[in-house]
């Protein structure tokens, strides 16, 4: 009988390192809602207290007041997938859990219910939605992924869903939970930020 996996040290990261050309150039981190409270802060307060707490920035002054260590892109023009690399070979955890910072109606449930599957022994795990739609950097990646990771850096590819796929990472879905899909809803433009306000969820 082989013995139960090890459970994971799990870390939190939130990543900020978008240029966020299509929101005019304002960061999204720093977006507020309707109580004045930052995008980062509801996100933050929502992922709970994760054995570390990184953000992956080029803005350190992002943190500033926060519980949270900025963590820079080792591999410039990478993307997400860079600041997961530069996360990953920065922090102390086995694995982080990563969300970006423009998804401001995510919950604890659904931080909970992710770390739910840090005992499995998987690379990495993300979440579906209701729709099969996967949304990669709502997971959790391992330094297991490392390897993999950086060579697939070096030779130029950047998706974070094809990254996700050929490390072996699971889909774990929401159907069947009570956490609804709106948790998952991003804001990539002032038009999406508008409409959640209007709909009185910010």
């Amino acid at each position: 009988m082989s013995a139960p996996s090890r459970q994971l040290t799990i870390g939190g990261l939130i990543l900020a390192g978008g240029q966020n050309r299509r929101m005019g150039g304002l960061h999204k981190a720093a977006l507020r809602d309707s109580a004045g409270v930052r995008f980062l802060d509801r996100i933050a307060g929502a992922m709970g207290s994760p054995a570390e707490r990184l953000l992956s920035t080029n803005t350190p002054a992002l943190a500033e007041g926060t519980a949270f260590t900025p963590v820079p892109d080792r591999f410039p023009d990478t993307g997400p997938l860079g600041g997961i690399a530069s996360a990953l070979l920065f922090c102390r955890s086995d694995g982080l859990l990563t969300v970006s910072c423009d998804v401001p109606l995510v919950t604890p449930e659904l931080f909970d219910f992710l770390r739910s599957f840090q005992d499995r022994g998987w690379p990495a795990w993300a979440v579906e939605d209701r729709t099969g739609r996967l949304h990669p950097l709502c997971g959790v990646y391992t330094k297991e992924c490392l390897p993999l990771l950086l060579s697939q850096l070096e030779q130029g590819q950047r998706r974070v869903t094809r990254f996700f796929q050929s490390v072996g990472g699971q889909v774990v879905s929401l159907a069947g939970t009570s956490i609804p899909d709106t948790a998952l809803a991003n804001v990539n433009t002032p038009e999406e930020w508008d409409r959640l306000r209007t709909a009185g969820n910010l």
